[in-house]
Parts: structure tokens; sequence; C-alpha cells
């Protein structure tokens, strides 16, 4: 049970979706603060909806969702994979640092007929020994998570123009120092990021970002660590601002993964 769960884990890290041709020059260097201040706006939008794409060692996929960027740090997924060869639908809730995850594989791991959810408390966890899901742990599959990587910004260099879905973007390569994101953030996204420098051992993070001319996040892509490793996760960002409700699952649906691994 505790493979396959794992093997779900390392899907529901990654997500993101290409974009448009560009017009490139020599990079040149721009201040962090411009980025730093697009997360911000971002950020202070509210909510967005994503679409996402994953590719990586016997894993790719592809999905969208709503996401409230707020203090809430809620959302909702859906996303179509293929681990190893098989292909995985998955819906997914986020609440905090709660993960719901409902996809038919799940029958097959003894669930009861009536427990159509699996909950994940990622704050318990990261306390927990033994139990190999530290790719799930280091953070959510979500625009907020991204967002937050953006207020550690330091080197910055402008790579060119490029339109994505239809909107003019610059493009921006970004060396992301994840400890002035921690420095810079709410105590509930600081407690995220110090799990993700703990499991990855690193301090920074190469992240590609596009930022429109209202001065929006429209596209971020990086390598996530994964199981050990390197998935390409890229998401695409748009209507922002937009109302978005999400409430978790039903709690007669829903099986505790902690209680079911017996912790």
């Amino acid at each position: 049970m505790r493979r396959c769960i794992y093997a779900i884990a390392v899907v529901l890290v990654v997500a993101g979706c290409g974009g448009g041709k560009s017009k490139q020059a020599s990079p040149k260097p721009v201040s962090g603060d411009l980025i730093v201040a697009a997360a911000a706006k971002s950020t202070k939008s509210g909510s967005v909806e994503a679409d996402f794409k994953v590719s990586g060692p016997g894993v790719k996929g592809s999905g969208s969702g709503v996401f409230n960027t707020g203090a809430s740090r809620s959302g909702q997924l859906s996303m179509k994979v293929n681990v190893r060869g098989m292909d995985v639908p998955i819906d997914s809730v986020i609440t905090g640092n709660v993960l719901y995850m409902r996809s038919s594989v799940f029958a097959q791991l003894g669930l009861p007929a009536n427990k159509q959810w699996i909950k994940i408390d990622l704050g318990q966890l990261a306390q927990q020994r033994g139990i190999d899901l530290s790719s799930l742990a280091n953070t959510s599959p979500t625009p907020a998570s991204a967002l937050s990587y953006l207020r550690g910004s330091s080197n910055v260099r402008e790579v060119g123009e490029e339109s994505i879905d239809g909107v003019d973007t610059t493009h921006y390569k970004v060396t992301v120092d994840l400890e002035k994101a921690v420095s810079r953030s709410d105590s509930i996204t600081r407690e995220s990021l110090r799990r993700v420098i703990q499991s990855s051992g690193k301090k920074t993070l190469p992240i590609d970002v596009w930022v429109d001319g209202k001065g929006f996040v429209r596209k971020v892509q990086y390598a996530q660590s994964a199981g050990g490793k390197a998935v390409k996760v890229t998401m695409n960002l748009h209507d922002y601002g937009k109302p978005v409700t999400v409430s978790p699952p039903p709690a007669d649906e829903v099986v505790d993964l902690m209680h079911a691994l017996g912790q």
C-alpha cells in the first residue's frame, strides 16, 4: 500500500503547461524586486486558475484547477497522469496543510467501497519517520507554493518577450534564495518552505517566470525534487481574482492515511 501511495504522491507534487514562441536576446540582469512585486500582486489577487503539466522519469500528465492564494491556501485540482505506463485520473482538494485525494486506483488498495477520498495531513506527515512521502511533504501542488518561492528572487535575468495563452509577457530566469523567501513569508508558508530546504538540502532554486504587462505572474517553470528524481513542473496562471469556494470532502467518504498506516 505504501508503494502505491508513494507513486501517486510523486505525481501530485508536480504540474504545469507550456507557452508560445519567444523573442529572445542575450539575457540581461534586472532587479529581483520586479519578480518579488509580481509575486506579491498575484498573491493579493485572492485567487487564480491554473493549467498544469508534469514531466519526468516515468511520469507525465496534465490538469487544471482553481486556487485561493490568500491565507486559506485552499484549492481543487483534477489531473490525468501516466505513471510507469499506467493512466491515473486524480482529483485533489487542498485546505491549508491538509490534502485530500480521490482516484479510481484507490479501489486497488483495499479501501471500503464508500470511502472515495484519502486524507493526508502534511504537517503531521512531516513529523513521522519511516514513511517515505517526502516529495508530498515538500510542497502542495498549488500556485501559492510557486508564488511563495518567488518572494526570495535574487539573481534575475530578462530573457525576452513571449506570448502565453495570447497574453504578451516578459520571460525571466530567476535564482530563488529559499532562506530569503522564508524570511518574507507568513508562518504557514515558512513551515512549508523550511521543509523544502530540509528535504532537498538546497537553499537556492532556479525558476523561469513569465510576467505580463500588468505585473501578474502568467507562467512558472522549475524542477521539483520528487522521490529523489527531478520532475519538471510548469504552471500557466490566468483569471486572477475570480471567486473560488473550496470545501473538504464529506467526512464519511474520507480515510485518514496516517490512521490507515497505523501511525
